[in-house]
């Protein structure tokens, strides 16, 4: 049971990684060179195609870790190594989910919404920041998982 839930783990996060670092280098670099409506309308799409399949992966790939963490019994005995470490990742997966709702549900839709009506894009530095600190929290949380996996 633990290694079919850890093959479910592993590739739900492969493809939000995956996705994630594709977004950033590769979909989105292009598409910052565009202006106006078109631009918008390619980020539009790009959120619109990756959100279920991002979300959904993230979802899984958190399920199945708790499932996992319940295998190895975590926190059930002393505080030790594992136990702080998948404290951490836990605390950093947090993070990338409130970071991505906001990127997702609140900035990005906020800074669509300044484009189209000709004001300050005021939400962009944000909207900017919060987004390359999700893609480093992203790239932490597999090491975290190997850590884990070293530790048990």
């Amino acid at each position: 049971m633990a290694d079919a839930l850890l093959v479910v783990h592993l590739l739900a996060a492969a493809v939000w990684v995956g996705g994630t670092v594709a977004l950033v280098f590769v979909a989105v670099p292009p598409v910052q060179k565009l202006e106006g409506e078109v631009r918008a309308q390619l980020l539009r799409q790009f959120g619109r195609r990756w959100r279920p399949i991002g979300w959904s992966a993230l979802g899984i790939a958190i399920v199945t870790g708790f499932g996992l963490a319940a295998y190895d019994h975590a926190f059930h005995t002393a505080p030790h190594s594992f136990d702080l470490v998948l404290a951490v990742k836990g605390a950093l997966i947090g993070l990338v989910v409130a970071g991505s709702y906001l990127h997702d549900s609140v900035l990005g839709p906020g800074l669509a919404r300044q484009i189209r009506e000709g004001k300050p894009q005021s939400l962009r530095p944000l909207l900017t920041r919060i987004g390359r600190a999700n893609l480093l929290i992203t790239l932490v949380i597999p090491v975290l998982g190997v850590v884990l996996t070293e530790l048990t």
